[in-house]
C-alpha cells in the first residue's frame, strides 16, 4: 500500500532554465507595465550617485498579500535595481535607519497580531490575511542626509501594502501620503534639482501633494511589478529602457470626485448591504459623461519620445468594423511604444449611454525614431450594443454610432460614423437576478451628453499627436442590418457530460461516490498527488475506483508554492517557511507544528515566478505579452503538476479602495476580459494545465466579502461586472471558474442558478467547471447542496460534512441526482484530462 504521496518537486535548489526564462519575461513585463505620469524632462537620468528615500527604497513591495502572494527565489528591489543599473545610493544611513525602524515595527505587529487570536480566529484563517504589516514612513529626513548624498538628483519610493481580507482605508494614509512622508517630499524637493516620485502601490493613489509642493520633476505609477521590479524600474530611469505603459484606471483628482464614493464598502457604515447606484457609469464611463477632469484619464502615459497616429481608413466587413491606422515615432532619440485606442460613442435613445465606450487596442513594436508601423484594429457591432432590462434584450438603438481614435479615453478624433436607421435586437435573455427593489441609479441630464460629433482632446494630447490628414476619410457608413444575427437564448439543464472514458469511471461511482467528487479532498490528509503549498486539491478517497486527487495552486501573479519544504520520514511534507506572509506572525509553538524541519536530510524545491500583479501587467496593454506570461505559468505548472491555477482575476476596479485591485486588472470590462482571455491561451497551451477565472461575479470589495450583497441592476450587471468573463469565456475556454464569496441580490453566487447555469452555460457555452472561494459554503454561508443544483461543480476546500449534506439533500428530495452527476462529470472530465491522471493510470490501472 503506497504511504508516500507522489510529487514534482525538484530535490536540487538549482537555478533551473525555466527559472531564469521566468526572470527574463518577468522583467520584460515589469519595463512594460510601468506607467510615466509626470516628467519635465529629468528623465531619463544619467547613471551616478543617486539619493534613495521612501518606504520602498529598500523594503520594495512586489506584490499583494493573501492567496495573491508568490514566493519567488528572490525579490529585486529599488536599491538592488538602481546599485545593478549602475547607480550608486548615497543615502545609506537613511536607508540602515529604515531597516531598524522597519524590524522593530514588524516585531511590535507581530505581538499585537498574537494577541488577537483565539481558537476561533485560527479556524478562520481566511480572514487572518485582512491586516498586512503596514510599513513605516521612515524617519524624517535631515540636512545631512541631503549632504551626504553628493547628488543633486533623488527618487523618493512611496509605498503601500494591501492585500485580500480588506479594503484600503482613507484614514490610516492607505490611499495618501502622510504626514511625515509629505514633509520629506517636500523638503527633497526643496534641496535636489532633480526629484522622482515611485508610486510603489497595487493601484490608484492620492497625488494631491503635486499641487502643494513645487520642485517636483517626474512621477512613475510603478505598481507591484514582481521578482523583477526593482531593475525594470531602474533600467527605465536611467533609459536603458523606455517607459509605454498606460493606466487602466481613471486617477481622479479627489476620492470624492467618485459617485457615491462615501457609500462604499464600510465608508457609509454598512458592510451587509452594497448599492451599485452608479450603474454603467463605472471609470472613464463617468468621467467623461459627467464632464468630471480627471487628474489622470483611462489609458493615459508619458513616453520619452512623440508619437504621430495617422488615420487612413475604416472599412466594415459584414458585422465587424476595420480601422486602419499608421503609427509613427516622431521623436529623435528615444525609442518607444504606443498603444492606440478606439471608443465609440453610442447614441442616446431610449437607454442613456456613456460618452463612450473602448471597443479596440493594440500596442505597437518597439520604434526607432522615424519608424513607422501600420496598423488595423478591429472590433464588432455587438461589441456597442446596450442592454434593455423591460424586455431582457441586447439592442443596437437607430442613430449614429461615432468612431473615435486616440491614445487615452482624453485625446481622440473622431475617424468614422456608423448610421444605424432602425433598432436591432441581437440577443433575447431570460431575466437573471430579479431583485426585490430596483437600485435607484444615478442619470444623465441633457448637458451631459457628448456632442456626436465632437473631438475630445483636454490637454491630454502630450506626446502623442492624432492626425486626420483629409476629413473627407471621415466616411459616414449605413450599417447593412441584414448582416446583424439575433440571438435568442434558450435555457434548462445542461446535459451531463459524456465520453468514453468518463463514462466508463462514471459507471463504477455511488451516489456517495458523485458526491464525493464534488467535494473537494480537503486543507489535509492523505492524497495520491501534492504540489506542496498548494491551495487545494480534488477529492482523494477514489483512488480504488480509479480517480486520483489533482492539485489546484493559487495566483494571479505566478504559482504560490512552498519554496522549500521538508519530508518526514513518514512521508509528511511540510513547507520550511511560511507561503503566506501572515503566518509568519503565528505563535512560535503554531509555527513549529506547521513548519518542516530546515535541517532534514529530504528537503523538497519549488521556485516560481513572481510576474507583475494584475493591474500591472494590464498597465502594458500588451496582449501578447500577457500570453507569454500565462504561457510562462503554464510551464510551471508543469513542472510541478499543478493542473488548475487559481488565476486570472478579472473583477472590475469599480473603486479605488478595494484591497484587491492589485490582482485585478483595470475598471474596463474589455480591457479585463481581453487580458484573462490572453493569460487563459497562454496557460492552456500546456496540455492539462487549466486556469480558473475568478471572482464570479461582482467581488469587487473586499471587507465583509463573505456575507455582502450587491445589490445591482440587471444592466450594469450585464455590461459591466460580467462582461469581462463573458470575453473571457467565449475567446479562451477557461477550464474552470470560482465563484465568488458575496450575495448578488439577495443570493449567494454559489447558489445562484440564473448566474452559474443560465448565464455561463445556457448563454455563453462554458463548458469547464465551477468551483466555490474558499470555505464559502457552510452554515453561515450559501448551502452546499443547493450550490450543486445551481451548477457549482465543487465544494472547496471540502470536508466529510458537505458529502453528508450533499447526500442528504438528495435522499430528501431537495437536489436531484442528475445534479450531482452533473457536478461529478463536470469535475471528473479535468481530471482525467490532467497529467497527473497519465500518471496514474501507468503507476495502478496496470496492476
Amino acid at each position: 500500500m503506497r504511504t508516500r504521496s507522489i510529487h514534482k518537486a525538484a530535490l536540487t535548489d538549482a537555478v533551473t532554465s525555466l527559472e531564469e526564462s521566468g526572470k527574463k519575461l518577468a522583467y520584460k513585463a515589469a519595463v512594460e507595465g510601468i506607467v510615466l505620469l509626470e516628467n519635465d524632462g529629468s528623465l531619463p537620468l544619467k547613471a551616478g550617485k543617486i539619493a534613495l528615500y521612501g518606504a520602498g527604497a529598500k523594503k520594495t513591495i512586489k506584490g499583494g498579500t493573501g492567496s495573491g502572494e508568490v514566493n519567488e527565489r528572490h525579490a529585486v528591489s529599488v536599491f538592488e535595481g538602481l546599485e545593478q543599473s549602475g547607480f550608486t545610493v548615497t543615502t545609506m544611513r537613511w536607508i540602515e535607519d529604515y531597516d531598524q525602524a522597519f524590524e522593530e515595527g514588524e516585531q511590535e505587529y507581530a505581538e499585537e497580531f498574537r494577541k488577537k487570536l483565539s481558537p476561533k480566529n485560527l479556524s478562520d484563517f481566511m480572514n487572518l490575511m485582512s491586516s498586512p504589516y503596514r510599513y513605516p514612513y521612515g524617519r524624517a529626513i535631515q540636512e545631512k542626509d541631503i549632504e551626504e548624498s553628493d547628488t543633486d538628483s533623488c527618487i523618493y519610493v512611496v509605498s503601500r501594502q494591501a492585500g485580500e481580507g480588506a479594503d484600503r482605508k482613507l484614514d490610516k494614509n492607505e490611499y495618501g501620503l502622510s504626514e511625515i512622508e509629505r514633509i520629506n517630499i517636500a523638503f527633497c524637493a526643496e534641496r535636489y534639482k532633480k526629484l522622482i516620485v515611485v508610486i510603489n502601490v497595487g493601484g490608484v493613489f492620492d497625488l494631491n501633494f503635486l499641487n502643494e509642493i513645487s520642485g517636483i520633476n517626474a512621477v512613475i505609477f510603478m505598481g507591484e511589478l514582481g521578482t523583477m521590479g526593482g531593475l525594470a524600474l531602474a533600467d527605465v530611469i536611467s533609459g536603458k529602457q523606455t517607459p509605454s505603459g498606460k493606466l487602466t484606471d481613471t486617477w481622479a483628482k479627489h476620492y470624492r470626485d467618485l459617485p457615491f464614493a462615501d457609500e462604499y464598502s464600510y465608508l457609509n457604515g454598512n458592510l451587509d448591504e452594497e448599492y451599485y447606484r452608479e450603474g454603467i457609469y463605472v471609470g472613464y464611463r463617468y468621467f467623461d459623461t459627467f464632464h468630471v477632469t480627471p487628474r489622470y484619464p483611462f489609458g493615459y502615459g508619458m513616453l520619452y519620445t512623440n508619437f504621430a497616429i495617422r488615420f487612413e481608413q475604416m472599412q466594415m466587413e459584414g458585422t465587424k468594423i476595420h480601422v486602419y491606422t499608421e503609427v509613427e515615432n516622431t521623436g529623435r532619440i528615444y525609442d518607444g511604444k504606443e498603444v492606440v485606442q478606439i471608443y465609440v460613442s453610442c447614441p442616446n435613445g431610449e437607454l442613456k449611454k456613456e460618452a463612450q465606450r473602448l471597443t479596440a487596442f493594440h500596442k505597437t513594436k518597439l520604434l526607432k525614431p522615424g519608424e513607422k508601423e501600420k496598423l488595423i484594429l478591429s472590433f464588432d457591432l455587438r461589441d456597442m450594443t446596450s442592454y434593455r432590462e423591460k424586455d431582457a434584450a441586447t439592442v443596437l438603438e437607430k442613430g449614429e454610432y461615432v468612431i473615435r481614435l486616440g491614445n487615452s479615453s482624453r485625446n481622440t478624433r473622431v475617424c468614422g460614423i456608423l448610421r444605424l436607421s432602425s433598432e436591432i435586437i441581437t440577443e433575447k435573455h431570460s431575466h437573471i437576478c430579479k431583485i426585490p427593489m430596483h437600485v435607484t441609479e444615478l442619470e444623465q441630464k441633457e448637458e451631459d451628453i457628448l456632442h456626436a460629433t465632437c473631438d475630445c482632446r483636454q490637454n491630454w494630447g502630450r506626446g502623442c499627436e492624432i492626425i486626420i490628414e483629409n476629413m473627407e476619410k471621415i466616411r459616414s457608413i449605413p450599417v447593412e442590418e441584414d448582416k446583424i444575427t439575433e440571438v435568442v437564448h434558450e435555457y434548462g439543464p445542461v446535459k451531463i457530460y459524456s465520453s468514453e472514458e468518463t463514462d466508463a469511471v462514471m459507471e463504477r461511482l455511488t451516489l456517495r461516490d458523485m458526491a464525493e467528487l464534488s467535494v473537494g479532498g480537503g486543507m489535509t490528509g492523505s492524497r495520491f498527488f501534492e504540489a506542496p503549498g498548494a491551495a487545494g486539491v480534488t477529492c482523494t478517497t477514489l483512488e480504488q475506483k480509479g480517480i486520483p486527487n489533482v492539485v489546484m495552486a493559487d495566483g494571479p501573479a505566478g504559482l504560490r508554492l512552498n519554496k522549500v519544504s521538508s519530508v518526514s520520514f513518514t512521508g509528511k511534507v511540510k513547507g520550511i517557511e511560511p507561503n503566506i506572509s501572515c503566518m509568519k506572525y503565528l505563535p512560535e509553538p503554531v509555527k513549529k507544528i506547521m513548519l518542516g524541519n530546515p535541517d532534514s536530510p529530504n528537503l523538497l524545491y519549488q521556485f516560481t515566478t513572481a510576474f507583475p500583479s494584475g493591474i500591472s501587467l494590464a498597465s502594458s496593454w500588451n496582449l501578447e505579452l500577457a500570453e507569454e506570461v500565462g504561457n510562462a505559468v503554464g510551464k510551471e505548472m508543469e513542472c510541478y503538476g499543478v493542473t488548475y491555477w487559481l488565476a486570472p482575476g478579472l473583477n472590475i476596479h469599480r473603486n479605488p479602495l478595494c484591497g484587491r485591485n492589485f490582482e485585478y486588472y483595470s475598471e474596463d470590462p474589455l480591457v479585463s476580459g481581453k487580458f484573462a482571455a490572453a493569460i487563459t491561451k497562454g496557460v492552456q497551451k500546456n496540455r492539462g494545465c487549466y486556469v480558473t477565472l475568478k471572482h464570479f461575479c461582482c467581488n469587487n470589495q473586499e471587507d465583509n466579502r463573505n456575507k455582502t450583497n450587491v445589490n445591482v441592476n440587471e444592466r450594469a450587471l450585464r455590461e459591466i461586472y460580467l462582461k469581462g468573463f463573458e470575453i473571457a469565456v467565449k475567446e479562451a475556454g477557461p477550464g474552470a471558474i470560482m465563484s465568488s464569496y458575496n450575495k448578488v441580490n439577495g443570493k449567494y453566487v454559489n447558489n445562484s442558478y440564473r448566474l452559474l447555469t443560465q448565464v455561463l452555460r445556457n448563454e455563453w457555452g462554458f463548458d469547464g467547471f465551477v468551483m466555490t472561494d474558499w470555505f464559502a459554503t457552510g452554515r453561515k454561508y450559501g448551502n452546499s447542496a443547493h450550490a450543486i443544483a445551481s451548477g457549482n461543480d465543487l465544494i472547496m476546500p471540502g470536508s466529510a460534512g458537505a458529502v453528508d449534506e450533499i447526500v442528504k439533500a438528495v435522499s430528501k428530495g431537495v437536489i436531484l441526482e442528475e445534479d450531482v452527476k452533473r457536478s461529478a462529470a463536470n469535475v471528473l472530465r479535468g481530471v482525467l484530462s490532467s497529467r497527473i491522471y497519465q500518471g496514474f493510470t501507468r503507476m495502478y490501472m496496470k496492476k
